[in-house]
């Protein structure tokens, strides 16, 4: 006879991420060396001190570097994530003057506490 799978206990979903390193924890947050930072409170959103962030309002793929340029143009540095989807494509402009791109592949917010963001990257050295 089979057994069938218990289903996951979501009140408690951190339970199931033991091995995995607690980004919430203040002390691997100053381990950390990245600019962009994801964070989720009552929204998520991608955030900096430093480097400007925006989505590109496309309906049709392919975001170039001077479309990039000029998304820039009015970012800030701070961008809600409620607007992103899949496929989505966001231009970020770091001080050192690199412009990069990222493509959203996969984006799951619905559960804050451990929602996430993944994506392919590209980078323009020094095209700002």
């Amino acid at each position: 006879m089979m057994n069938a799978t218990k289903p996951l206990d979501l009140k408690d979903p951190y339970r199931y991420l033991k091995d995995a390193k607690d980004i919430k924890d203040d002390r691997s947050a100053k381990e950390r060396k990245g600019d962009i930072r994801f964070v989720c409170g009552q929204t998520c959103a991608l955030e900096s001190d430093t480097s400007l962030i925006d989505w590109v309002p496309s309906e049709k793929p392919g975001a170039t570097l001077e479309s990039c340029r000029a998304t820039l143009a009015d970012a800030e540095h701070r961008l809600p994530l409620a607007i992103v989807a899949a496929g989505s494509e966001i231009c970020i402009e770091h001080p050192s003057g690199d412009i990069a791109l990222f493509v959203v592949d996969v984006k799951s917010t619905a559960l804050p506490d451990i929602g996430f963001v993944n994506g392919a990257l590209t980078v323009w050295r020094g095209a700002a």
